[in-house]
């Protein structure tokens, strides 16, 4: 359950068949034990009261409700930041065009060379030690930007030098926070033990409604596959949304990153 930095980030795409399959089987166990205590015990009476009942129930709709509303703030940050590394490069690339041409074409090279890194390192993601460690190239070469930025303004022609000051410095400035803060905000994720307790939530919700089927001698399953089916659907959105450039189509929650690549062209 996500436990290690090291973890392969491609079994996360697995993690909402596994909740599907645990709640089966813990539906399944449910039943089976109800038909065992009703033949056992005889008579019809569910054993847990109601209100324990419809309190587990209330509890797992809460807690799916703060992770599912955690998970949308997440991928909405995390959006605005993918907006936000595209247009700092932008303008940065932009602004180039006021230094002397070698200066220029150097540092819109290395403006190419981010964006390229940029887009590489969420495109084939593998474990969170290699996210975390192509993040600290893309940190070395910003900074590496600003620094070429800030001696190529050292040396313009003296008539830029007060627009340069007014225009790529600033932006330079603002290229580097906003890729800080967008590394910062893709390593929050909910903590481990809040999965592990939907996790366990789900199941005992499901052990509760198998034993009660049984229990009452019900034999029409169509709420509880509705109840299997919305119970692995929304696990999966939650990842989607906490995971979204390994279960949402790249192209889609990217798509700024890669129309500035092609506006500016190859490497």
């Amino acid at each position: 359950m996500i436990a290690s930095t090291d973890i392969n980030l491609q079994l996360v795409k697995f993690l909402p068949a596994l909740f599907a399959i645990s709640i089966t089987f813990f539906l399944g166990s449910g039943w089976l034990l109800g038909r065992y205590r009703a033949k056992k015990f005889g008579g019809t009476e569910v054993v847990i009261e109601d209100a324990l009942f419809t309190a587990i129930f209330g509890l797992s709709a809460l807690v799916l409700g703060l992770t599912f509303s955690n998970a949308s703030n997440h991928y909405e940050t995390r959006s605005e930041g993918v907006r936000a590394q595209a247009n700092a490069i932008k303008e940065v690339y932009e602004s180039t065009h006021y230094l002397q041409p070698t200066d220029q074409a150097a540092i819109q090279e290395s403006l190419s060379r981010l964006l390229t890194l940029r887009i590489q390192t969420y495109s084939d993601l593998k474990n969170m030690n290699d996210i975390a460690i192509a993040t600290d190239r893309l940190a070395k070469l910003v900074r590496q930007i600003n620094v070429d930025v800030a001696k190529a303004v050292a040396v313009a022609p003296s008539e830029n030098k007060a627009l340069l000051f007014e225009t790529i410095t600033l932006q330079t400035r603002n290229l580097v926070s906003t890729f800080h803060s967008a590394d910062i905000k893709t390593k929050s994720h909910p903590p481990i033990l809040m999965m592990r307790f939907i996790y366990t939530l789900l199941c005992v919700a499901s052990l509760l409604i198998g034993y009660t089927v049984a229990m009452r001698g019900e034999t029409d399953w169509f709420l509880a596959m509705v109840y299997l089916l919305l119970m692995g659907f929304g696990i999966y959105v939650i990842l989607a949304l906490e995971y979204p450039n390994l279960l949402m189509p790249f192209d889609e929650f990217n798509e700024d990153l890669l129309r500035l690549r092609n506006s500016l062209g190859p490497v």
